[in-house]
């Protein structure tokens, strides 16, 4: 299955030598560790950028009601339109909000996949430059050699990839916490 995040793609088949290696020798799978931070920025980029044009259709409807709300209230007089001014004002309220949260989940929306991006990055040039330091003891590993040395280093080697894909997801879950105003309803129920 490939990964979703090229950046990646690229560090899986760069691991490739060593997670045969490591499967020899019982250590833990480096690709499957990476897998646990796959993501697709754009996908959220792509989410944000529809969600902007949803409130831009928003502001765009609210306008419209407005002017068809001052319409109806020339021609309408007293306490009725008195009444239904005060309804409209309401319903302008709650378009007001719902196109400001979406401005704002937009713009988390970028910030978000900006995020996701660069610990993608980070992680899959931190696990290359890991698998590449350990290639003569995958290459021996692979070769058939099982010497204590050879398997330290690509067992090391493992577990240093699945440590910093640890951080690089520690460092999504922490920094995301500003989501958690975004799980409240915007317009009441």
């Amino acid at each position: 299955m490939p990964f979703l995040h090229p950046d990646l793609e690229a560090a899986a088949a760069t691991l490739t030598p060593l997670r045969d290696a490591a499967i020899r020798i019982g250590a833990p799978d480096p690709v499957a560790a990476l897998r646990q931070i796959d993501c697709s920025p754009q996908a959220i980029r792509d989410s944000a950028r529809t969600l902007s044009t949803g409130r831009d259709v928003l502001v765009t409807a609210r306008l419209e009601f407005e002017r068809g709300a001052h319409r109806a209230e020339r021609r309408w007089g007293g306490e009725p339109a008195a009444h239904f001014r005060s309804r409209a004002d309401e319903l302008d309220v709650h378009y007001r909000q719902a196109a400001e949260v979406a401005a704002r989940t937009a713009a988390v929306g970028l910030d978000l996949a900006e995020l996701l991006d660069r610990l993608a990055r980070q992680t899959a040039a931190q696990v290359v430059a890991t698998a590449r330091a350990t290639t003569p003891a995958t290459e021996s590993i692979l070769a058939g050699d099982r010497t204590a040395e050879a398997a330290y280093q690509v067992r090391t080697a493992c577990t240093t990839i699945g440590e910093a894909v640890t951080r690089g997801v520690a460092a999504i879950t922490e920094a995301t916490t500003f989501l958690d105003p975004f799980t409240t309803p915007v317009l009441p129920g």
